[in-house]
């Protein structure tokens, strides 16, 4: 299994589009196994190609929690110019729980100056999931209470309550 999961992490790098979707649907097949992969998978819910777009993301559902050394690199990804990848990203720390705490102000500065609600979302709901409970954290979420998003305040006050 490890030759071919390195073969398949090649491929999730190829500029090949049907190697990057047959890698996508087989790290899916493999699930939580391919935790290897969260990083590559995440860099691919911007694939210029949709087909591979949507089995990265399916790979992604599949995969659960990936390995805590990949945080700094997720949480690097946090500063994609890609919603969907900022996405993931926060759904893969949130995954993490403690062991992303390290992670916490780009989740933070999500909270606060994303421009996509479902990234601004996702980052309460990841903060909530670290445990993070710090003064900037109780700010960031006593300002997303306040927004006009009702799913958006709504995280942020279930979020608040854990303080």
């Amino acid at each position: 299994m490890a030759t071919d999961l390195s073969q398949l992490m090649d491929h999730l790098n190829s500029g090949d589009v049907s190697l990057r979707l047959a890698a996508c649907e087989k790290m899916a097949q493999i699930g939580p196994e391919s935790r290897s992969a969260a990083v590559p998978l995440c860099r691919l819910t911007a694939d210029p190609d949709e087909s591979v777009r949507e089995a990265a993301v399916g790979a992604l559902e599949t995969l659960e929690t990936p390995s805590p050394e990949d945080a700094p690199a997720l949480a690097q990804l946090m500063a994609s110019s890609a919603a969907d990848v900022r996405f993931w990203a926060a759904t893969l720390l949130g995954r993490l729980g403690e062991s992303a705490e390290e992670q916490a102000s780009e989740l933070l500065a999500a909270i606060t100056s994303d421009p996509a609600i479902a990234v601004q979302q996702k980052a309460v709901w990841a903060i909530d999931q670290i445990g993070v409970r710090t003064a900037s954290a109780k700010a960031a979420l006593e300002q997303a209470t306040k927004s006009t998003d009702p799913r958006l305040a709504r995280l942020a006050t279930k979020a608040l309550a854990n303080f």
